[in-house]
């Protein structure tokens, strides 16, 4: 059977600036199908990596006519999601539709209205996209695989909860072959990290799943932390920079640092393996969980930037959002990562439930006089499926969710208690307080890997609040 697995875009694409890694969730399901039913052709297309729109896809429809086309989605890319599933079903209405990832996983009674749309799988995707594919194969109705959701005569009918794959050594190494690393190695596609060391650089997942209870996160991969062996995680490793020429590697993880000691033999193993490697954390790692032996180990094993959630600065909120965070453990976590010349930045929301004006002076100040380098102050958007979302609907308040509208910098619906002109001033106080000090602009300087991406970095957030 001919699969297209498809990575959904954007709308605009060339207002987007925000990141572009290899879509592992596509890659894992290519890997995984093919070690259990060999002999699919397998065709990926990335509309990030190749800023692309809806209508560029029909060329790679017409030209390998999929019999099944799977389609992953983030919340933001809703919107392109089920514009390919139009086109799809107009060039061949026997075409199955598969959908999965965070939005189709957190909303899937809105994305199966679509009738364009067969089957959504809801979490990890390995094992149910195996089973969505068999039953093509066999001619069987979609209804009822565990781990899916269907719309049948109007009604969404779900199938069984599917148990998390426990070891994730069983899954094979993503499919590497089916994407063209190099399209990734432009720094025209900014990433989450925003700064690369070197050219060469591509991700990895270590694990699965974070344990503790963030409201406004998706909980794609349950709580329960899951890891691959640290010998399967450095063979992989290897793979990448003996087989393919990477000498940079972004780690993923929800939580890499969940267990100190696994992460320092993750680390000391690179260094044994002579890997050679850059080495950064762009989805963040736990800014309280940075003993001195690791944090030594990490400046050896090449580590230059690691990304720290810290949302906020006052105490209240922080019980608020169950981050179960001490935030005096990350001010000095913060500080012994930038005494060793390992760039910090911190991520920051503003606009949580109950939040006062003095709440969000709070997290301004606890920014401004800790050692980070950089720091980002989002506005919260409660994503559908999140806690945070559910919160604000039984409040009352209609989210204005808008997938074509990345920024994170306007208010979708304002659960604080202060009004959307205070909110929105303290908001662009908090960048002016944390970026007005010449001191932490040398600093800024002076420990990025290129001067030069002073200026790129600047350029894309002075973007980021125009979009």
């Amino acid at each position: 059977m001919r699969i297209l697995l498809i990575e959904s875009g954007v709308m605009a694409p060339e207002r987007f600036v925000y990141q572009c890694y290899p879509p592992h969730g596509l890659m894992y399901l290519a890997s995984f199908l093919r070690s259990r039913r060999p002999g699919h052709e397998l065709r990926l297309f990335d509309m990030m990596a190749e800023r692309a729109r809806p209508e560029d896809v029909e060329g790679v429809l017409d030209s390998f006519h999929p019999e099944l086309v799977a389609i992953h989605a983030m919340s933001f890319q809703a919107s392109c999601l089920h514009a390919l599933a139009a086109r799809i079903k107009a060039r061949d209405p026997r075409c199955v539709v598969a959908v999965g990832g965070p939005h189709p996983s957190a909303a899937p009674e809105a994305v199966l209205k679509d009738r364009n749309v067969d089957v959504a799988g809801l979490g990890e995707g390995e094992e149910t996209f195996e089973e969505i594919v068999a039953r093509r194969e066999e001619g069987r109705d979609l209804a009822g695989i565990p781990g899916t959701a269907v719309a049948r005569a109007g009604a969404i009918v779900r199938g069984p909860e599917r148990a998390y794959i426990e070891d994730l050594d069983r899954l094979p190494f993503p499919a590497w072959d089916l994407v063209e690393l190099e399209k990734y190695f432009t720094d025209v596609m900014l990433t989450q990290n925003d700064i690369t060391w070197r050219k060469e650089v591509t991700t990895i997942f270590t694990s699965r799943a974070c344990p503790f209870g963030c409201i406004f996160c998706h909980n794609m991969f349950g709580k329960k932390f899951r890891a691959r062996s640290v010998e399967n995680v450095l063979d992989e490793m290897e793979t990448l920079v003996r087989g393919h020429g990477i000498r940079e590697l972004h780690l993923i993880d929800d939580c890499f640092n969940f267990s100190a000691e696994r992460a320092l033999s993750i680390l000391n193993g690179i260094l044994e393996r002579g890997l050679d490697l850059k080495l950064a954390f762009p989805n963040g790692i736990r800014g309280d969980r940075l003993p001195d032996l690791l944090l030594d180990t990490m400046k050896r094993a090449g580590v230059y930037k690691i990304n720290i959630g810290i949302e906020s600065g006052s105490p209240r909120v922080q019980k608020i959002i169950r981050k179960g965070l001490s935030l005096d453990a990350i001010r000095d976590g913060v500080a012994r990562a930038a005494a060793r010349g390992i760039f910090t930045h911190g991520f920051f929301m503003m606009g949580f439930p109950d939040e006062t004006e003095d709440d969000l002076n709070q997290t301004i100040e606890f920014a401004r006089s800790s050692d980070l380098h950089t720091a980002g102050f989002a506005l919260l958007s409660p994503f559908p499926g999140t806690e945070v979302y559910r919160m604000a609907e039984q409040a009352g308040r209609i989210v204005n969710f808008d997938p074509d509208d990345t920024s994170y910098m306007r208010i979708t619906v304002n659960l604080t208690a202060v009004d959307d002109a205070t909110l929105l001033g303290m908001h662009k106080l908090a960048h002016w307080k944390f970026y007005g000090s010449p001191k932490r602009i040398y600093r800024i300087m002076r420990t990025m890997p290129h001067v030069s991406d002073f200026f790129k970095v600047g350029a894309k957030h002075f973007r980021l609040k125009f979009i």
